[in-house]
């Protein structure tokens, strides 16, 4: 009986355990779905990439290879060349998708809303990415006076909705993601830390 129990409770335990990553490597321009832990650049050149976009990812193992941290580095200009004036802002923005991209705890605030086959592998078309209040206002406040591009319009004043729900889901990207903002974590997520978000100290400020 006794033993009949550990297995019941060990069993439980281990659909529990939660690896570090959702997804891992590129599938022709989608994240391919992999549930593994998170691993280290295979070289010195993915490495200084990390450090130079993602200084926040402390030297160690992530939730991407070398080549993703290329490709987002290259994706990424668009937005710094949008937010050049102010230095809080590129930050905060690039702070989000490393996170979302590299962060070697992604399981802790990332999940996997929709798939397709792709080959012998399957890719992530659409992710849910839950952010805590102070973490999406940092981004949002510290963005929003520099570039309403950014937000999707030139027209209106860019609300956190707007940010959001562009960035999120626009006709240039191709992978969809649903923001959730919330003051308290849902279960089973922890969200990713602001604690190294800019915001204010310099000319543009929150």
């Amino acid at each position: 009986m006794l033993h009949v129990l550990f297995t019941c409770v060990l069993i439980t335990c281990l659909s529990r355990v939660r690896t570090d990553c959702v997804t891992y490597g590129d599938c022709d321009g989608l994240p391919c779905v992999s549930s593994t832990s998170a691993k280290p650049m295979s070289g010195e050149a993915g490495w200084s990439i990390v450090s130079d976009i993602c200084p926040h990812l402390e030297r160690g193992k992530f939730c991407c290879d070398d080549h993703q941290i290329e490709v987002m580095k290259s994706s990424l200009s668009k937005a710094d060349s949008l937010l050049s004036r102010c230095k809080a802002a590129q930050v905060n923005f690039r702070t989000l998708v490393c996170d979302m991209v590299c962060g070697p705890n992604q399981s802790d605030y990332l999940q996997i809303e929709k798939t397709e086959k792709h080959g012998d592998k399957t890719r992530a078309t659409h992710l849910k990415y839950f952010l805590s209040t102070t973490y999406s206002d940092k981004v949002w406040k510290s963005t929003k006076r520099e570039s309403k591009l950014i937000c999707g319009n030139i027209f209106s004043s860019c609300s956190k909705n707007d940010l959001f729900g562009f960035i999120g889901n626009n006709r240039w990207t191709k992978l969809r993601t649903n923001y959730v903002i919330e003051d308290t974590p849902s279960p089973g997520i922890k969200h990713a830390s602001h604690q190294h978000m800019k915001c204010g100290g310099e000319t543009c400020t929150c």
